[in-house]
């Protein structure tokens, strides 16, 4: 007898609903096409190609060995990862956010930098939305406070440290969930491209997985909250459990609790999110440490928002009332210009190592002659 297989049901059920939705909603599914391509084109792609290019980049390079050394502390006493890579890891991921960091921890993971124990707890702690989106886009864009995207970005940031040490001590209570021998550096496959073409043609890979979920989600987004008739809370609720973006906006419209509301879709991060990590994860790596942790991650981050909002008394009102045109001027965010600076000290080792080279090659031929 054929086993009865309920995932792939689910699944088809799942692909009639929103063939119906198609069907029914021609309109609002066409809108949320264009909203998540218009997202892509406008926020996505700009914020995270540079991003997926240096990371490849870096972790090729010697500065992995001390870009993040500030992080050190956290990896090494923290998470009990003692090599220094792992510390550069975590920085990319924090600075780039949740599909950046997928991609820095699978490459390490293949680079034998890390083992499966070791990118799991990285993948905890360092999957987030990272500060381009959470300060700028959320917190000034969404809701009108610089102070309150800071503190949204510090109460994600701790939360993040935190959920990875406790999920450190269920590892070392359960080790045979982590176990595994560690990776070989591997080497590039035939055909695969190394150095600034290789990681070009990656983060071309990597956007385009991105830029598909966010324009599927978005679609989802508008065409189910159209079929339900859905009141304000319920609108959030649903954006926040299929795509953070959407669930961030519709959070900033609660004038109760906005600022909290914002804070919760950071932390569950929804399932565009999960899909997303998952696709650009290696398949060696399980995705449900992930999962498991962000129910504790969602209560340390709504703690640590309200702790650091006492922080800074009053100051979340006094921004709030400055003209809009303000927000039009802040253009970089601190951490593109720290990728900026980044990918400007790879672009001089790699043309100093090719004059080394040259030097060199030149010096033999004329002890030859």
């Amino acid at each position: 007898m054929k086993k009865f297989d309920g995932k792939g049901l689910a699944l088809g059920a799942a692909a009639l609903g929103i063939l119906c939705l198609l069907a029914c909603l021609p309109g609002p599914s066409a809108q949320g096409v264009l909203e998540g391509l218009k997202s892509c084109a406008f926020q996505v792609i700009p914020a995270l190609f540079p991003f997926f290019v240096v990371t490849g980049l870096i972790l090729e390079s010697p500065l992995a060995e001390w870009l993040g050394l500030a992080l050190c502390p956290v990896t090494r006493l923290g998470l009990g990862i003692r090599q220094r890579r792992a510390a550069t890891v975590l920085l990319l991921c924090w600075l780039g956010g949740f599909a950046v960091a997928a991609s820095a921890i699978s490459r390490a993971f293949r680079q034998g930098v890390l083992d499966r124990r070791q990118a799991m707890l990285l993948l905890v702690g360092g999957v987030g939305s990272g500060p381009a989106f959470v300060v700028n886009t959320v917190g000034l864009l969404m809701l009108d406070s610089a102070p309150l995207g800071i503190c949204l970005l510090g109460a994600m940031l701790a939360a993040n440290a935190c959920t990875a040490l406790v999920f450190r001590l269920v590892l070392a209570l359960f080790p045979g969930k982590a176990s595994s021998a560690p990776v070989g550096a591997s080497e590039p496959a035939a055909g695969e491209a190394a150095g600034l073409v290789g990681a070009i043609q990656s983060a071309v890979h990597s956007m385009l997985v991105v830029c598909g979920f966010v324009v599927f989600f978005r679609f989802l987004c508008e065409a189910a909250a159209q079929a339900l008739s859905l009141d304000a809370a319920g609108f959030y609720a649903l954006c926040a459990g299929l795509e953070v973006t959407s669930g961030c906006a519709a959070g900033a419209a609660l004038s109760s609790c906005a600022a909290m509301a914002c804070c919760a879709a950071l932390s569950v991060q929804s399932l565009s999110v999960f899909l997303q990590v998952r696709a650009l994860l290696c398949p060696e790596l399980p995705l449900w440490p992930l999962a498991a942790a962000r129910p504790l991650h969602l209560g340390l981050s709504l703690c640590f928002f309200r702790l650091f909002l006492h922080w800074l008394p009053g100051a979340a009102d006094v921004i709030s009332t400055l003209a809009p045109r303000v927000i039009c001027r802040t253009r970089t965010a601190p951490d593109a210009a720290l990728v900026l600076f980044a990918f400007c000290c790879l672009v001089l080792f790699r043309l100093e190592r090719g004059s080394r080279r040259i030097r060199q090659g030149a010096g033999q031929r004329n002890r030859r002659d």
